[in-house]
């Protein structure tokens, strides 16, 4: 028996709106979703559809009947969703700049699509959708129970994103052009080839590629996805179910040991930070005060979208020469373990970030783990904790992609996120952000 053909599939036609003056910060690659939020009062659909109280995932054929009933029983409120999508939108919120980011994903012909269209344009993202003739836009419901968020989604043509919708003459210009590449967890489940691909190509043009684990069951039900791209990653965002999560599944220690000869690769910082949750490493606690303006520049990002020329994926060397490792910052330039300046081809620092809710976050930077600390939040402040890690990641982003330091670009981040837990559903706020203003 033939298997079926591919849905047809077409890549939008678009004109875009960049001029010498604002160019693309970020292209961000992901599962364009229509959210249909519904607060409710008990856990009757919990229960009858086996679904998680906090958490997230995608509806098999018997949950599919979970949407009609909520929307029957609930008031509903139609947002724009999906872990990549809402970063972009909150990216562009917080740097206050439309038409920085462009979004890549797929889409159907249909009027959630037009629904959808509409409310990521407003928001300022630039949208690349692949349409899809024979899929329905991917919808998630979000049913929010007291500070809780359980995340059902039926993502129907976001699961169609192939390699040549994203390397074609129409759309290389955007890829050249952007600082920074942000591809979702939940993409890879469908679109591996296509992630892959971004990834080789962000390495050999040197842009910073940023990934999200996004959801557990990423970790768990596709490990040998994850074990060939994060070798690649520069920046890995995650919360901390997901790290714990991603211990179990994915041998990051013999992804280590492959890259033993480059100790630059995020594999060895993945390790440090999953031995941290774990309780086998030391965390050095960062202070909540401000960072003076001298420190600010040590401790810059700046190098993040900087590489050597061609690093291989398995060994990094250069015409059959070692490339020397970079272990920090030095008046502003890049040096080698022995002090010297690498003026030529400075390394990519890598950046490993692991959210935990309302406790400090972890992070690594330059090999060691630090704990960040978080501002409290009084309970009766928090409305709807949906997607308050996509927010934190769009803040971080924005803060970095304007040249703020690392400590800066955390705060950034649990800024917007604590922004957004004060409203219903990952919407943009009626209001400018200040964040970056102030």
């Amino acid at each position: 028996m033939q298997p079926p053909p591919p849905p047809l599939a077409q890549v939008q036609d678009a004109c875009w709106p960049w001029n010498d003056k604002s160019q693309p910060l970020l292209v961000a690659f992901g599962n364009p979703l229509l959210d249909i939020t519904a607060v409710v009062k008990d856990r009757t659909f919990h229960d009858k559809f086996l679904l998680p109280v906090d958490g997230q995932l995608e509806v098999n054929e018997q949950q599919r009947a979970l949407f009609s009933m909520v929307m029957k029983k609930y008031p509903v409120e139609y947002t724009a969703g999906g872990c990549s999508l809402n970063s972009s939108r909150i990216f562009c919120w917080v740097l206050g700049e439309p038409h920085r980011v462009a979004f890549v994903g797929g889409i159907g012909k249909d009027e959630q699509a037009k629904r959808l269209s509409k409310i990521v344009e407003e928001s300022g993202v630039v949208t690349r959708f692949v349409e899809v003739e024979d899929q329905p836009t991917g919808t998630c419901m979000a049913l929010v129970f007291g500070t809780y968020r359980c995340l059902c989604a039926d993502i129907g043509a976001a699961n169609i994103c192939e390699p040549e919708h994203v390397f074609n003459p129409s759309f290389l210009p955007v890829l050249e052009e952007a600082e920074f590449i942000y591809v979702e967890g939940y993409f890879i489940t469908h679109s591996f080839n296509t992630a892959i691909q971004v990834a080789k190509y962000a390495q050999k043009h040197k842009k910073t590629f940023v990934f999200n684990l996004c959801g557990s069951y990423v970790c768990e039900n596709h490990p040998n996805e994850l074990a060939e791209l994060l070798p690649y990653v520069d920046i890995l965002f995650g919360y901390v179910e997901e790290y714990k999560t991603l211990d179990k599944f994915v041998d990051i220690e013999k992804m280590s040991s492959c890259h033993k000869n480059n100790l630059d690769n995020i594999s060895h910082d993945i390790l440090q930070v999953l031995k941290a949750v774990r309780g086998e490493e030391k965390i050095v606690k960062d202070e909540m005060k401000l960072v003076p303006e001298t420190l600010k520049e040590v401790a810059s990002l700046e190098s993040l979208k900087i590489c050597s020329e061609n690093l291989s994926h398995e060994n990094d060397s250069i015409n059959g020469t070692t490339v020397g490792v970079c272990n920090g910052i030095s008046n502003g330039h890049c040096s080698d373990s022995n002090g010297s300046l690498c003026h030529e081809k400075p390394k990519k620092q890598k950046l490993v970030v692991v959210t935990k809710g309302p406790s400090p976050i972890l992070y690594v930077r330059n090999h060691e783990v630090r704990e960040h600390p978080v501002p409290p939040v009084l309970p009766k402040d928090i409305i709807d904790t949906t997607g308050a890690g996509d927010s934190f990641v769009g803040g971080f982003l924005a803060a970095l992609s304007t040249r703020h330091s690392l400590d800066r670009c955390l705060d950034c981040g649990t800024w917007t996120a604590q922004k957004l837990l004060q409203q219903k559903g990952c919407t943009v706020p009626p209001y400018p952000a200040t964040f970056l203003q102030d």
